[in-house]
């Protein structure tokens, strides 16, 4: 929100170019290391050798190439400051071994407090930096300086913070099993991040920096929201899951109640989002970047279909199916790169359109994927979601309501914003209880708790 208003679409789609191509690298620099020991049923202290050292190797030759074609590659878009955005963005990867090891014990472990407060501390640091960079004159590098400066510090605080079980000395040898494993691993998070940075990439190349600026910025918004309500369940999911499959659960039910959960929560969110996209682009950007409002719209809907199997990779490595998840993650991405290619000379609204027919083929062809291996089927599926759906709807009905009765033209951006925020979650609330959501039963399960904490003398 302060960035986008401190920098130009133009200066902001330059790094997006660069952050993208980066981005991608740094899901395939870990080769599933840290997935492979959270999903292991012990790690000695050899494997998490091995899984360092595996990650050494791999994260720092990727570092050595992005600094050796920085310039090849930002001779390609004919940008040539991109060469020295790579340059500093590159010290992430020298560092990255000695912080997703720790971090992958620790969540393995669930001590998630103390990476809350290591994640806090990282990236306030590299926003504050950001910040101060720009205001000094550094344009676009002061984004690259911030992200790495974000890097730094996790380094320093992980480093703290670390797991006793945490190892310094890597092993170079025996890496065939970590490297079977991550090698499936990191292509599907490869393609699955490369969904969301692709088209800076590609419209970097077939338009102009504003373009990749108002679209990123459009899929960025969208993302933020999302991710703001996954990114906290989404370390939990695959320790979760991998701990009922050691136990011998029901791995298939403890998926689909995850993602119900999950779905009451996203959905009523992205839906109201969609309708209200050019207020509440306005209030969190400003209006220079009202031409990503109409992107967002569609973008969200993509959201929503996205979402419904979001933690379907997280099922499959608990599963040990990494091959079925790299094919299905290949299949999507194949689609979205041959949309994005075919749609831009129409235009960006016709792209984000695309985005929804892809969001549409992922959730078909992840459902039937989890239908063969699994017997998950669409109906078992739609089952579950039906009270998502009737939350949902209403939810986008109130929204379209007040829209209407509180239209920008009469009240301006802020009201209908502000009334949307304050009508819309007693509705939501109200509304798990209607359609008995499972959310409802989690919800009461945490009133219950502060009650009981807050009861006298307790």
């Amino acid at each position: 929100m302060v960035i986008a208003r401190l920098l130009s679409p133009d200066e902001i789609g330059t790094f997006a170019i660069a952050s993208a191509i980066v981005m991608i690298m740094s899901e395939f620099r870990l080769l599933g290391a840290g997935a492979w020991l959270i999903r292991e049923n012990e790690i000695p202290k050899e494997k998490i050798r091995r899984a360092l050292g595996l990650t050494v190797l791999i994260s720092w030759g990727m570092g050595g190439s992005l600094l050796l074609l920085a310039p090849v590659i930002s001779g390609f878009y004919d940008i040539p400051s991109l060469s020295t955005v790579f340059q500093i963005l590159s010290v992430s990867f020298f560092l990255a071994p000695y912080i997703s090891i720790p971090t992958s014990l620790l969540s393995r472990e669930y001590e998630f407090k103390r990476l809350f407060y290591i994640r806090l501390a990282c990236t306030l640091s590299g926003l504050l930096c950001t910040i101060l960079l720009i205001l000094k004159g550094y344009s676009y590098y002061a984004l690259a300086w911030g992200y790495t400066v974000n890097v730094l510090v996790e380094f320093v605080m992980i480093s703290i913070m670390r797991p006793k079980n945490s190892l310094w000395i890597p092993a170079f040898s025996n890496l065939k099993e970590v490297a079977s494993f991550g090698v499936f691993n990191s292509i599907s998070n490869l393609l699955k991040r490369a969904t969301v940075s692709i088209p800076d990439m590609v419209i970097g190349k077939m338009g102009t920096t504003f373009q990749v600026g108002i679209f990123s910025r459009g899929l960025g918004f969208v993302e933020f929201v999302s991710q703001t309500l996954i990114t906290g369940v989404n370390p939990v999911v695959l320790p979760y899951l991998s701990d009922i499959k050691r136990a011998g659960g029901d791995i298939k039910q403890a998926y689909l109640k995850a993602t119900v959960l999950m779905g009451a929560m996203v959905w009523p969110v992205l839906v109201v989002i969609s309708l209200a996209s050019l207020p509440a682009i306005r209030i969190f950007f400003g209006d220079q970047w009202d031409a990503a409002a109409p992107i967002a719209t569609w973008l969200a809907i993509w959201a929503m279909l996205r979402s419904v199997h979001w933690f379907s990779n997280d099922l499959f490595m608990a599963a040990g199916h990494e091959k079925i998840m790299a094919f299905k993650e290949v299949v999507v991405f194949l689609f979205i790169l041959i949309a994005l290619l075919f749609l831009f000379p129409y235009g960006l609204a016709i792209v984000s359109l695309g985005f929804v027919l892809a969001g549409l083929f992922e959730f078909i062809i992840t459902t039937a994927i989890l239908n063969r291996v699994f017997g998950l089927g669409f109906f078992e599926v739609f089952r579950s979601w039906l009270s998502n759906i009737y939350i949902t709807a209403i939810c986008g009905l109130s929204a379209f309501f007040l829209l209407s009765f509180y239209d920008t033209e009469s009240f301006g951006f802020f009201i209908p914003v502000v009334m949307i925020s304050i009508v819309l979650p007693p509705i939501w609330f109200a509304c798990l209880f209607v359609f008995k959501s499972p959310l409802s039963i989690e919800v009461m399960k945490v009133l219950r708790a502060i009650s009981e904490r807050w009861k006298p003398g307790i």
